[in-house]
């Protein structure tokens, strides 16, 4: 059976790349898929992908964030209602293999720490192995997807 992107579901989501003060991301060991990921999710309805972004990563790793993506605020209309929202850094179409094999449009955002004195970080249990912060040169030891070791290398290389 091939699977024809064109007839299958589609699913917004949002995800944080978010990269601490010495340079190193954020990832959470996804009990699941047994691997390390950014922390996101599905955008739910009635939210913007801002606000999915910056709900998902307080729900998983108990941060404030703020996201570092550009926006142009001159387009932004209040007479009309019309705001500027976040660039994702990318947007990538993932394919969900399983029972209901379905793909995510996942907007992907550059994030920072609100603040990171005294941060204290959790996760989710029941979706997570583990949190942890990763350099450049830790990322051979984790088992990671591979086009999502190119996305991790590309951000840290582009921040050292």
């Amino acid at each position: 059976m091939t699977f024809n992107k064109n007839k299958v579901k589609k699913h917004f989501t949002a995800s944080a790349l978010i990269i601490n003060k010495e340079g190193k991301i954020l990832l959470i060991n996804h009990k699941k898929l047994g691997v390390w990921l950014y922390p996101g999710g599905h955008i739910e309805e009635g939210e913007t992908p801002d606000e999915t972004v910056v709900r998902e990563v307080k729900e998983e790793t108990g941060l404030d964030i703020n996201i570092i993506g550009s926006r142009d605020n001159n387009l932004s209309d209040s007479e009309t209602d019309v705001s500027v929202l976040h660039q994702p850094y990318v947007i990538l179409c993932e394919k969900i293999n399983g029972t209901n094999e379905h793909y995510h449009i996942d907007l992907v955002y550059l994030c920072e720490i609100k603040c990171e004195d005294n941060i204290e970080l959790y996760y989710n249990h029941r979706e997570s192995r583990s949190i942890r912060f990763f350099g450049l040169e830790d990322l051979d030891n984790i088992k990671l997807f591979p086009n999502f070791r190119k996305l991790i290398e590309k951000v840290l290389k582009g921040r050292v």
